[in-house]
């Protein structure tokens, strides 16, 4: 599978290539209990004709429409894959931080990028599903070499800004998705617990196997500020004029809390839960997620 972009460049290729066996691994820990049908051929039944679009599998043309219509048509097949995923990822306006190493957006988004990469690779199928208010954008779960070049599209298309609330777009994916999936979420997850438990909950009661990865900055990790500053709230907030080392502790101590509240509650919900600080390169980060649930596989 070859596809090159500003979220899936050659060098970040290169390492998802060697992390083949370690995907492995997670995705035969994802499908435990899960439907599985690997076996493709006869059995599979024929569900409709579907336009040919730039990117699908030549073999899956009908040549027989083809010859008759001179219009070209993919057949499609009720057809289950090992691991049905769906990606969502939060395009709110905080996702648009950064100072030093890119912004959280562009981490995440090369994250969703290097992760369908790698299950689209064994034949799973991936979607992709956008989250501000609601949900912006809907890619249902796909298999084959084409569904890559439309995430990346989508990913390439979106920018960060506005509001986010997850509750919505969380209930309006389970909707969608009606057959039990893996579904990875994306995000800084700058909200209010409650209303994040609400969502996760539906997921959970639906079954859906889930998987956290929250992203965040250095900063708001450690909040390196020493001297009067100017923040400015990237979803609407009023700039306020701050002494860092008045609130510094204070900001600490709920930064800390917020990430108990949210351990804690994926942890009552059977949701995975994974920190990425985007200062931490991408293959890095993501080979240390995919070496450690693994691990818990074994």
């Amino acid at each position: 599978m070859s596809f090159v972009s500003r979220y899936l460049d050659p060098t970040l290729v290169e390492r998802l290539n060697a992390l083949q066996l370690s995907a492995r691994n997670v995705v035969e820990g994802s499908i435990s209990g899960l439907h599985r049908s690997p076996v493709k051929g006869a059995s599979i039944e024929f569900r409709q004709h579907r336009f040919y679009t730039p990117g699908d599998e030549p073999r899956r043309l009908d040549w027989r429409v083809l010859a008759r219509t001179d219009r070209p048509y993919i057949k499609e097949y009720d057809e289950e894959t090992n691991l049905r995923c769906l990606l969502l990822l939060d395009t709110s306006g905080s996702m648009a931080y950064g100072r030093k190493n890119g912004t959280k957006f562009d981490y995440a988004a090369r994250l969703i990028a290097a992760l369908a990469y790698l299950m689209l690779g064994q034949s799973e199928s991936v979607g992709l599903g956008l989250c501000g208010t609601k949900l912006l954008h809907w890619l249902a779960p796909r298999a084959g070499s084409g569904q890559l070049s439309r995430v990346i599209d989508a990913l390439e298309r979106a920018a960060p800004r506005g509001e986010a609330r997850l509750t919505p777009v969380l209930q309006e994916a389970a909707d969608r998705l009606g057959k039990r999936s893996l579904v990875i979420v994306v995000s800084d997850l700058f909200a209010p617990v409650p209303s994040l438990r609400e969502g996760l909950a539906r997921l959970h009661h639906d079954r859906h196997e889930t998987i956290v990865l929250q992203v965040v900055d250095g900063d708001e990790v450690e909040f390196p500020f020493r001297t009067w500053s100017r923040f400015r709230g990237l979803e609407g907030e009023r700039p306020q004029l701050l002494e860092p080392a008045v609130m510094r502790r204070t900001y600490l101590d709920a930064f800390a809390r917020h990430r108990r509240e949210l351990e804690e509650t994926c942890s009552a919900l059977s949701v995975e839960f994974y920190p990425f600080v985007t200062k931490i390169p991408v293959s890095d980060s993501l080979t240390a997620f995919l070496q450690r649930r693994s691990a818990a596989f074994k």
